[in-house]
Parts: C-alpha cells; structure tokens; sequence
C-alpha cells in the first residue's frame, strides 16, 4: 500500500468528533504523498521496512499531538533544511565524544522523548536536560535536537532500558 492510498480512510476520521490520531504506516511514500498526508492531518508517518525500530516513539509523539516521521520521510520533507547525516562511522565518533550522561539523554532524545520525560527518565530536572542538550548538540555539531536525534539513529544508539 502507498501512502496517498489513505487518504479515504482519512477523510472518514475527518468527519469523527473528537478527530483521532493517525499514524499511518506504508511501504513506500513519496515526499508530496507525505505532505499530502500530513495537510489532511496525520500525525506521523512511517515507512514498514524502519516502523518496528520507530513505532514506539512515533504513537506517543502523536498521541500528544506532535508529528513522527521516519527518519527517510523527514529528509525528503525537509529537503535542503537539515544538514546531511553523517556516515555511521561518524556518527558513532561524534557520540563518543559525549559524556556517559550526555549519551543517555541523546538516547532518550533519539526516542523522541520531551524534555521533561527525559528528566523524569534519568531523574534530572527539565531545565538540566536542556542543558545537555544545549551541551551535546554542540559537540556533536548538530543545529537543533532534531538534527541530534538523527545523529543517535545513525550512530545506531539506543535508549537503555529501565
């Protein structure tokens, strides 16, 4: 199934009252199938091949009203906005550049986790982790915690389990 091949079902959750979350999981998007998507209200999109490694992140970023989209959909929305990935091997060089901690909240992070979940994952306030993540976007090079993010999927790092 492709991605635009919702968009009945979608026009059927349109007219339900509250309108639910959405996150629709397809084999192959394009980037206006993805645009399309989202202006008629998805909340995430995920491709089949990648969705067991982003499912978990994806249907809490929207249930809480945020958008998930894999990390291929993202660069092909985004385009020219974000700055290229770096290969693995770079990556991984980048992270070990981080402290022990600065790891764990880019884990969390990478799981697509707010500030204040990540906190309450490590036991540290909000406004500490947003300081390693001021700290860890800087070494890593990284403009934002989404470009962060993207970093810890390619290094192939993930969160450690409770």
């Amino acid at each position: 199934m492709h991605g635009r091949d919702s968009l009945p079902l979608l026009h059927t959750f349109a007219d339900l009252t509250p309108s639910p979350a959405v996150l629709v999981i397809t084999e192959h998007v394009t980037e206006a199938d993805a645009r399309t998507l989202l202006a008629h209200g998805v909340g995430g999109i995920l491709l089949h091949r990648s969705a067991a490694r982003h499912l978990a992140w994806a249907l809490a970023a929207v249930a809480d009203g945020s958008r998930a989209l894999s990390p291929e959909i993202a660069d092909a929305v985004i385009g020219g906005c974000a700055a290229p990935l770096p290969s693995p091997c770079k990556a991984q060089h980048r992270v070990n550049s981080l402290s022990p901690r600065e790891r764990e909240v880019l884990a969390l992070l990478g799981d697509g986790l707010p500030n204040r979940a990540i906190g309450e994952a490590l036991h540290i306030s909000p406004d500490t982790v947003k300081d390693h993540v001021r700290t860890l976007c800087t070494k890593l090079r990284a403009a934002n915690r989404i470009q962060a993010a993207r970093i810890a999927w390619q290094a192939g790092l993930t969160a450690v389990p409770a």
